[in-house]
C-alpha cells in the first residue's frame, strides 16, 4: 500500500464519514469512495462497515488501522530525522499530557523550550490520563499519572505524597463537612476511600465532585469543604488557614506516579529528546 492510503484510511476513522474524509484530504468524495473499495480489495476484508449515519470499523479493520496508523508515524519520523541531520533542531514535537501536569510543570518547560527551539511546530493535548493513553499513537511523548503504557519506556516523572487538607478554623467539623474529590482511576480513589474510613470510622461519601484538580483546590481554598491533593498542587496553600496533614493508607504514605512516555525510536528525534530531558530536569527541581 501507498503511503496516502494509509493517510485516507486515518482519516476515514477518525472523520467516520466519506464526506468528512474527502474535506480533509482535499480530494472528491466518489474519490475517496472507489480508493477505500481498492484497498479493501487488496486486503482482502472490509475495513468499515457502511451506515446512513456513520462509518463502523470492522474487527480486522481495527488492526489494519493500527499498521496504518504506525506507518504515518514512522514515516513522519524518518523525516524528522532526516531534517535533524541538518544541524538544526526542527520537525514537529507532539505530546499528550495529563491535566495535573499541563497546569503545573508543563508551562515552565514548554515555555523555555520554545525559546531554545524556535524552530519545532509542537502539536500539544491536555486531557485525562486514560484519554491520553487512549491517544498514545498520536504523540512522540505521552505523560501520565498513575499507570504505565505497555510496550514503551515509562521513566518515573516524579512521585506525589498525597495530603489531607481542611480549614483550621473548622477542624471540629471535619466529620461533617462535604468532602471534595476530583476525576481519578478507581484504584487510586479506592485508596482514599480506606484511609478516610480508617480515619473517620464512618462511610466515604464524597458530596462534590469534580473533574479537574484545579477546580478542587478553589473549593477547598474557597471554604466549601476538605479534599486530599497531591504534593505538587499545594505549594501555595496558606499553613496558617489550612491544616496539611500527611495521607497514610495501612500505615503506608499514599504515593502516585506520573510517567513520561515513549518508543526507543523518537530519542532520535533531538526535538523530542531535547523535551525529554527539560521534563526530567524541572520534575527534579
Amino acid at each position: 500500500m501507498k503511503i496516502d492510503d494509509y493517510r485516507l484510511l486515518v482519516a476515514l476513522a477518525d472523520e467516520e464519514t466519506l464526506r468528512k474524509a474527502a474535506d480533509t484530504l482535499y480530494i472528491s468524495q466518489p474519490a475517496v469512495s472507489q480508493r477505500l473499495k481498492s484497498i479493501e480489495r487488496e486486503w482482502g476484508t472490509d475495513i468499515f462497515i457502511r451506515t446512513k449515519k456513520k462509518l463502523i470499523v470492522t474487527t480486522n479493520g481495527e488492526i489494519i488501522l493500527q499498521h496504518a496508523r504506525k506507518m504515518l508515524k514512522e514515516e513522519t519520523n524518518l523525516k524528522e530525522m532526516i531534517q535533524s541531520s541538518e544541524g538544526i533542531v526542527n520537525g514537529k514535537l507532539s505530546i499528550g499530557v495529563s491535566s495535573l501536569i499541563g497546569h503545573t510543570i508543563l508551562p515552565r518547560v514548554l515555555g523555555h523550550y520554545v525559546e531554545l527551539y524556535p524552530e519545532v511546530k509542537i502539536q500539544l493535548q491536555v486531557g485525562s490520563s486514560s484519554r491520553i493513553m487512549a491517544n498514545r499513537h498520536d504523540f512522540h511523548i505521552s505523560v501520565i499519572r498513575g499507570m504505565k503504557i505497555m510496550n514503551m519506556n515509562n521513566d518515573v516523572l516524579l512521585t506525589d505524597k498525597h495530603y489531607f487538607i481542611y480549614p483550621k478554623a473548622k477542624k471540629n467539623q471535619l466529620q461533617t463537612l462535604p468532602m471534595i474529590e476530583f476525576q481519578a482511576d478507581p484504584v487510586y480513589l479506592k485508596e482514599i476511600e480506606l484511609w478516610y474510613t480508617e480515619q473517620f470510622n464512618q462511610t466515604y461519601a464524597p458530596q462534590i465532585k469534580t473533574d479537574q484538580i484545579a477546580t478542587c483546590k478553589e473549593l477547598l481554598l474557597s471554604g466549601v469543604g476538605v479534599t486530599v491533593l497531591p504534593e505538587i498542587v499545594i505549594g501555595d496553600i496558606d499553613s496558617e488557614q489550612f491544616e496539611v496533614e500527611l495521607l497514610e493508607v495501612n500505615h503506608h504514605q499514599l504515593l502516585r506516579e506520573t510517567y513520561i512516555s515513549y518508543e526507543n525510536d523518537v530519542l532520535a528525534l533531538p526535538q523530542v529528546k531535547a523535551f525529554i530531558d527539560l521534563m526530567k530536569m524541572e520534575a527534579a527541581v
